[in-house]
Formats: C-alpha cells, structure tokens, sequence
C-alpha cells in the first residue's frame, strides 16, 4: 500500500481538476515515496494550492531518512480536513479495523466520505467484489473514488491483477460519472521511477490483444464520481454489452426488412462517422465505404499487434 511519486503525480492532475476537501478514507495506511520539496514542485505544475503545514516526515525511519513525508502531511496539504485509514489489522495503527471480505460495511462508514482512496489494497482482498462494494458505500454522493491496482506482470504480488474494464463498467453500472481509467506502464522501480501513461478510456480502441502489452509492469488508474442515485450494481463487460446490443439492432433490421440498408456504426464525430453522414443518400455506397473503412481498421489493428503498440492516447510520463 503506497504513493509513488509517480501515484502523486496522478493525484495532483486529479486536484487541477477538481480540488480535495472535506474527508478521506485510506484503504491501508499509506507508504509515501516523495519529499516535501516533490510534492510542492508537482503542486506548482499543475497550479495546484496547498494548504500549508510543517512538513511531517514518514513514520518509518528508513523512509523518513530519505526525507520522505507521511501519509498525514501529503493528505492534509492536499486539502483534507478528516482522514481515516481502515485496515484488517492494527499493525499500522489505523483508525478504523474492517475486514473488506466482510459483506457488511458499518453503519457509521456509510456515504461519509468525499474520496475513497484504494492505491495497492484491493488486489490482496481475496473476495474483491465485496471490497469494490465497501467503497461504493462509503463514498458520499458528489464524493470520488479513485483506484490504483496492478493491472499486468505482477505475480505475487497480490491475489489479482485488474483489467481497466472492471473499473469502467463496474463503477458506470454503479451509477457514477467515470472520469477516467488510465493505463500506467511503470519500470522495475515503481516507488520513484518514470510511468507512461495512456488515456484507456479515450480511446474508441479500447479491446487489445493478448500479449500486447509490454513486458514492463501495469497499473490500472481510475477516478470515478458518485452521482445522485448511486449504489453498487454487478455490471457486465462492455465488449459483451456492445456484441448483444448490436446483434439485437441486426436482428431487428432483418425482421423489419431494412437489412439491405444496414451498414456498421462508428464513433460520434469520427473523421469515419462523417465520411458515412456525407454519404446518407447513397446506401449503397455507405455500405462499401463502411466496409473499407473496417478492413483497414483490422489490418492497421494487426500491425499494431505485431509491433505491441498499445492503442490508447498517449497522455504523457509521470
């Protein structure tokens, strides 16, 4: 459980946005891999104001020596007023002991907090599921919550390793606004290395390959906010909703005898979606058109594959 530079570095774009306050709840105490002078230098790049405190150094002398800050001090420079780490044990003197197998959250964590926060927790959850439902009802509504969870190339690390997707379609059936799902490939030194770092969901490619990743380790970013209505809800994976959904459009065309004039639909706005609209009086030619434009989607798809590119906009390193 901890903050790589790199995690702060995520964080602060998140505050650019949209500023922390109020309460938060840690799954884990929090290890932290930055100096005081790091956090501020992140906080300036991205015009992000700190409150200001004496630095407080991490607990932990061998972190502490390294001028490392704790958990507390990062938090409350960050905006918030109240943080409550929870934790199975209290090996870490957390303040709140909850096992996140259990499948009831007490009462007094219910719709309390305005960011859940699990950075390395989860995946050591044997029953995940119900720790994704313990952050579901401790978010407040208006409230986020934001996960940061191996994703590839983590044996024993933890019990799992993440696709980006569960986070998308969990937290979207759950009735959340998800802002983003970003895919982090991180170096041998994950607490201070170098992460690159794509936008998942930005990309109308989001299905990849098996092995098409690099050999490098994967994290999976997410930050997902609690909108009126919210509660937690089992979602299926949108590759499949999207399969069904289609096949149901196709089915229904043929039964109402307009199959001939069915052509594939692409993305709202896309150069593709544009060409198609210009064609609308010329079915036919929509249809061709539309098929062209699939197979070399397919054939650039593969190239890619062979050249493990990952297809989602670049965002930058962090």
């Amino acid at each position: 459980m901890g903050l790589a530079r790199a995690a702060v570095h995520l964080l602060m774009t998140e505050a650019a946005k949209r500023p922390f306050e109020g309460s938060i709840v840690t799954l884990g105490r929090q290890h932290v891999y930055v100096t005081a002078d790091e956090v501020r230098a992140l906080a300036d790049q991205h015009q992000v104001a700190l409150r200001s405190h004496p630095v407080e150094l991490h607990r932990e002398r061998s972190l502490s020596k390294l001028g490392f800050v704790s958990d507390d001090w990062l938090l409350k420079s960050l905006g918030f007023d109240s943080i409550v780490r929870l934790d199975y044990s209290d090996y870490e003197s957390c303040e709140m002991i909850l096992d996140l197998n259990a499948p009831q959250t007490p009462e007094s964590m219910h719709h309390r907090f305005d960011v859940v926060l699990d950075s390395g927790t989860l995946e050591h959850v044997f029953d995940f599921a119900a720790g994704l439902r313990h952050c579901v009802r401790m978010v407040r509504e208006g409230g986020r919550v934001i996960h940061l969870t191996p994703a590839s190339n983590c044996v024993e690390h933890g019990f799992y390793s993440v696709s980006p997707t569960l986070y998308a379609d969990f937290y979207a059936a759950s009735g959340f606004d998800v802002h983003r799902v970003w895919l982090c490939e991180i170096p041998i030194d994950l607490p201070r290395g170098v992460w690159n770092v794509y936008d998942y969901l930005g990309s109308p490619e989001r299905f990849i390959s098996l092995g098409q990743l690099s050999d490098k380790i994967w994290f999976a970013f997410s930050v997902s906010t609690a909108l009126a209505g919210f509660e937690s809800r089992t979602p299926q994976q949108w590759v499949y909703t999207r399969t069904w959904a289609e096949a149901e459009k196709d089915s229904s065309s043929v039964s109402s005898g307009d199959s001939q004039h069915a052509s594939p639909q692409f993305e709202e706005g896309s150069k593709s979606q544009k060409l198609i609209s210009m064609l609308g009086r010329l079915p036919a030619a929509q249809r061709v058109v539309s098929q062209l434009i699939l197979r070399w989607r397919k054939r650039a798809h593969q190239a890619k594959i062979r050249r493990r590119e990952i297809p989602y906009p670049f965002l930058g390193k962090f």
